[in-house]
């Protein structure tokens, strides 16, 4: 009798063992399934954008799962360049279009976002750039337009090019173009995270989406 009570022990330490194991096992390979999102992906999203219109760089890519900048935090460094990147990032807004959708570690949040477009200035800009050629370049002599090989001196078209830009940004709205974007979030690391694509970096710089 003694002898099964200590096999009956035996079975039942090896088995424990055994279900153990295969516990720690489905854990390593399966846990990962029922990690419960928590927070509002939507939150993210808004959070970034926020950040993104005042200027708080690293706030905003504090909101990223795959980038630590975008670069944007970067100066130009002519004048007209500055001028034209303060104006873009002036025109920025955005509005969440619709409820997030989740799916499990997924989340997609559609989002109506709004900026200078760069080539839409640039066609504005050498539109207005012959006439204001002409109403600075009216009294003046050829020698002080012209090189000796009849080209345009750099002062002068860096002149007309700086006036047609200021002349365009008068009226920024019409210079806007409006992007529909699909902003991916990923749960990791206990938060919501967007994942960048094309269409938002395009957006961020003033291209098409």
């Amino acid at each position: 009798m003694s002898g099964r009570i200590r096999l009956f022990w035996v079975v039942f330490t090896v088995l424990f063992a055994a279900l153990a194991v295969l516990a720690c096992v489905y854990a390593v390979l399966f846990g990962s399934v029922y990690i419960k999102p928590e927070g509002d992906p939507a939150e993210t999203v808004t959070w970034f954008f926020d950040s993104i219109r005042i200027g708080n760089y690293p706030s905003a890519y504090s909101c990223l799962s795959d980038y630590v900048t975008l670069g944007l935090e970067q100066e130009p460094e002519t004048p007209e360049a500055q001028r034209l990147y303060e104006a873009m990032k002036k025109s920025y807004s955005y509005s969440l279009q619709g409820d997030c959708s989740i799916d499990g570690l997924d989340a997609m949040q559609k989002v109506s976002f709004r900026a200078l477009n760069l080539r839409r200035t640039e066609d504005a800009v050498a539109a207005i750039a012959q006439e204001v050629f002409e109403e600075k370049t009216a009294d003046k002599p050829v020698s002080d337009l012209y090189d000796e090989n009849g080209a345009l001196l750099p002062s002068v078209t860096d002149s007309v090019y700086a006036a047609a830009l200021e002349k365009a940004l008068e009226h920024p709205d019409s210079l806007c173009s409006e992007t529909e974007l699909e902003i991916r979030l990923q749960y990791t690391d206990g938060g919501w995270k967007i994942v960048t694509d094309r269409s938002l970096m395009n957006a961020l710089v003033g291209g098409e989406g």
